[in-house]
């Protein structure tokens, strides 16, 4: 049995983070991943000679990314990644704050009638970018590449987190689902569609709305997002980090302070930090040998832990297609929010979806398929190009697409368990593919070379994601962890002794710069320890 100082189990952006602030530190951390390669819901693949991004299409920035290859020396370039917003023909390529007196004279246009609704969404969404100016438009101090005394960086430190904290107060006064909120601007269902339905259902409205303020922080890594996760890994080793791939962990012995594989391998730890789903952690524990508190501690949370749900998921269509970049450049920029048609999903993805899986036992293939065609008809996709970005992610010539869109995860294995799950992957690829052929992209379904894609269900299976969700916790109920800006600092805390957690599980609304904060921070609570 090998012993480490610190166990690290997840690959993924949170656990990368933490493995690397330990590991630079001089710890003997190890890193523990269940699949060939790092990344959990950010990586790379290649098809055909085709570069996709399997999961985030870039970086959101937010005042950590670039402060962590900063800090850490990382090896890597970042290329810019502009943001269009698209609606039917209105499309508007997001030059900073000053884009959104253009995005609203769209919406004033698409609208007639509703003119002052939209000056009031508009002036929200400006208040809120304020703030967000404060929380993600400075780099975050406490990723400093130079060793500082406390006393050097504490002038910086302290004008930061004043800015911070006052920010930070204004924002969770801002906790209402951004549908509600939506509501008291405007009766217009069509237009709060729009604003809203590429978020998750009760998403809290500033960080619905911030994220106009976000589009202009986005940055696209040299390689594809997989390349900068394989550079961190590879600092980790450089710094005498261990890395062990396709291990999946299968029990937590709490009082022995040990984890087992599935091969029957069992690692001792001083520390433990979990960065997969937190219903894994809960549910693979033994707690014997823990005092009867802890014990009863433990059981609370885990009650709590697997009676809750994810967020809804995405579905993605990967494409290659023989049309060179420029064809797409012309229509948009290489990373595009687009909706085709203004009337937006209404009822579709909320009232009919639930009716249609409610009564799922008498549902036929052609009422899912009809479902599915309004679904993509109104809905609004987020349309990633790598070769926009970098002409190496693609043949010469040709092109790589991903198209992707909210999705429910319990549609999915409905499917997949009545046993016509590939029949409807086929048909949503050519439904995705022929929305954007009739509309954004004219002629592009007689060009496609192939497509292939990932469902909610795909997600469960990589990465382990409870109903395949890339956000955490549903929105839809009370979040059973730290959804407080105030208490992130306890966001890693767990009912067992010596473990921490991180990602996008312990703090709620998360995100890849959530995820790389709070591995961030599991990491500093293991070096005090």
């Amino acid at each position: 049995m090998t012993e480490h100082d610190v166990i690290v189990v997840g690959g993924g952006i949170a656990g990368l983070t933490a493995a690397l602030t330990l590991a630079h530190k001089g710890r003997k951390v190890l890193l523990v991943e269940k699949n060939a390669t790092c990344g959990g819901l950010m990586n790379s693949f290649t098809h055909q000679g085709f570069r996709f991004e399997g999961g985030a299409r870039a970086l959101v920035n937010a005042g950590l990314v670039k402060p962590l290859i900063k800090e850490f020396g990382i090896d890597i370039d970042v290329l810019p990644n502009p943001i269009t917003l698209g609606i039917e023909d209105k499309l508007l390529r997001i030059e900073g704050e000053s884009s959104l007196e253009a995005y609203g004279s769209a919406l004033k246009d698409l609208y007639p009638g509703s003119e002052a609704d939209v000056d009031r969404i508009v002036q929200a969404i400006r208040s809120i970018i304020s703030d967000m100016k404060v929380l993600y438009g400075v780099d975050n101090p406490l990723f400093s590449k130079k060793k500082k005394s406390v006393l050097a960086i504490a002038p910086s430190l302290a004008a930061w987190m004043l800015k911070f904290f006052r920010t930070m107060y204004r924002i969770s006064k801002m906790d209402t689902p951004f549908e509600d909120y939506l509501d008291t601007l405007s009766p217009n269902q069509s237009l709060k569609d729009i604003i809203g339905q590429h978020f998750f259902r009760k998403t809290p409205v500033f960080f619905a709305l911030s994220y106009f303020a976000l589009y202009g922080d986005y940055i696209y890594p040299r390689g594809g997002v997989g390349a900068f996760i394989d550079t961190l890994a590879d600092a980790i080793r450089k710094r005498g980090g261990g890395i062990l791939t396709d291990t999946t962990i299968v029990a937590v012995d709490a009082g022995a302070k040990s984890i087992t594989d599935v091969s029957g391998n069992e690692y001792r730890y001083n520390k433990l930090i979990w960065t997969g789903d937190l219903k894994a952690l809960y549910a693979l524990s033994s707690v014997t040998g823990l005092s009867g508190r802890d014990q009863a501690l433990f059981e609370r949370r885990k009650v709590a832990i697997l009676s809750h749900r994810g967020a809804e998921s995405v579905y993605s269509v990967f494409a290659g297609v023989d049309l060179p970049p420029e064809t797409f450049g012309q229509a948009a920029s290489g990373h595009v929010f687009y909706t085709p048609d203004r009337r937006g999903l209404g009822n579709i993805h909320t009232g009919k979806l639930e009716d249609l899986l409610r009564h799922w036992d008498t549902a036929s293939k052609d009422e899912v398929y009809a479902w599915l065609r309004g679904f993509c008809r109104y809905n609004t996709f987020e349309i990633s190009i790598p070769a926009l970005r970098e002409p190496a992610a693609a043949p010469a010539g040709q092109t790589g697409i991903i198209i992707s869109a909210l999705f429910d995860y319990q549609l999915t294995e409905n499917i997949r368990a009545a046993g016509w799950y590939d029949e409807f992957k086929r048909h949503v690829e050519t439904e995705f593919v022929d929305t954007l052929s009739s509309s954004l992209y004219p002629g592009l379904k007689d060009k496609v070379l192939f497509t292939l894609s990932a469902s909610p269900v795909s997600i469960y299976k990589r990465v382990g994601s409870s109903e395949g969700s890339i956000v955490g916790w549903s929105f839809e109920s009370d979040i059973p962890t730290v959804s407080s800006m105030f208490r992130m600092g306890d966001s890693v805390k767990t009912a067992l002794p010596d473990v921490y957690a991180a990602g996008k599980w312990v703090y709620s609304p998360a995100g890849g710069p959530t995820a790389i904060m709070t591995g961030r921070i599991a990491a500093k609570r293991c070096l005090k320890g």
